[in-house]
C-alpha cells in the first residue's frame, strides 16, 4: 500500500496491490482503513483519493469498504502506462468522521455483540 503525490499537506493519492494468495481475506480492506485512520487522524491530511480501472472490481470494492465514495469516471484517461477508462474515488476527513463516529456507535451500543 502506498500514500503518496502529498500536496500541500492537504490531500494525498492512496494506492495498493496484493499478491493474489492473499485476495479474498479482508486484508486489504482493514489495512486500508488503517491507513485511512493513520492519513486523517496523525496528519493534517483532509482528502485521500484513489483511481482504479472500470474493470478492477476487487479493487472498487475494497476502496468502497473502506469509506471512500465514487466521484467520477474518466474516459480514456492515462492510468500507469495505459489509457484506458477508470473511476476516480475519494474521501474527505468530513465522511471519514462520519463513518467513524457511526462505527463507534454501533460498537458501543449495549447488547449489541
Amino acid at each position: 500500500m502506498w500514500v503518496y503525490l502529498i500536496e500541500n499537506d492537504r490531500m494525498a493519492k492512496v494506492a495498493f496491490r496484493l499478491s493474489p494468495a492473499c485476495q479474498g481475506k479482508r486484508l486489504m480492506t482493514e489495512a486500508l482503513v488503517r491507513a485511512v485512520t493513520f492519513c486523517f487522524e496523525e496528519t493534517e491530511l483532509q482528502r485521500l483519493w484513489a483511481d482504479v480501472h472500470i474493470q478492477n472490481i476487487a479493487s472498487y470494492k475494497t476502496l468502497e469498504k473502506a469509506g471512500f465514495k465514487r466521484e467520477g469516471l474518466i474516459r480514456g484517461g492515462k492510468m500507469v502506462n495505459t489509457y484506458c477508462d477508470y473511476y476516480l474515488y475519494g474521501m474527505i476527513k468530513a465522511d471519514y468522521i462520519e463513518i467513524f463516529q457511526s462505527k463507534s456507535a454501533l460498537r458501543e451500543k449495549p447488547g449489541k455483540k
